[in-house]
């Protein structure tokens, strides 16, 4: 027979067996890690999000008390447009488009539950979170007045 009929037994005998197993438990793996992180943010929000209305008023109930004017944890100041996309001591917290590698998000969403935002009072619920994530998504728009 060809070479096809060789390749098929192959891929059916025990190296195509211990292949595909291997390729299998390296994408559990990859998903468990991956899943486990994503699983634990609210998705991205479904409509149009305006910094003014939706953002502007999570930051000033959730964040200006510990990243306002007055005090700067981590160097991070969410109150003003530059400072805020200019980020804190560990660098940016959020790039324009890319919610779900965004430190905010995590932190927010509590995905490493030693690194809580905020770390007293009320904190987001996962529709707040879901607008964090479209206005990320949606390229971070803030006015700059």
């Amino acid at each position: 027979m060809g070479g096809g009929h060789v390749l098929f037994r192959l891929m059916t005998g025990t190296f195509g067996v211990a292949c595909a197993s291997g390729m299998a438990l390296g994408a559990v793996l990859i998903q468990t890690v991956w899943g486990t992180e994503m699983a634990a943010i609210p998705p991205a929000a479904k409509r149009e999000v305006d910094f003014i209305k939706d953002i502007q008023p999570l930051f000033k109930d959730h964040c200006y008390k510990c990243h306002g004017s007055s005090r700067q944890e981590g160097g991070l100041r969410l109150d003003r447009r530059d400072d805020a996309l200019n980020g804190g001591d560990g660098g940016p917290v959020f790039a324009a488009g890319k919610s779900d590698e965004s430190r905010l998000i995590k932190y927010v969403a509590a995905v490493d539950p030693d690194v809580v935002m905020p770390p007293e009072g009320d904190k987001l619920s996962d529709e707040q979170i879901g607008l964090l994530r479209a206005w990320i998504d949606q390229g971070a728009k803030w006015p700059k007045d």
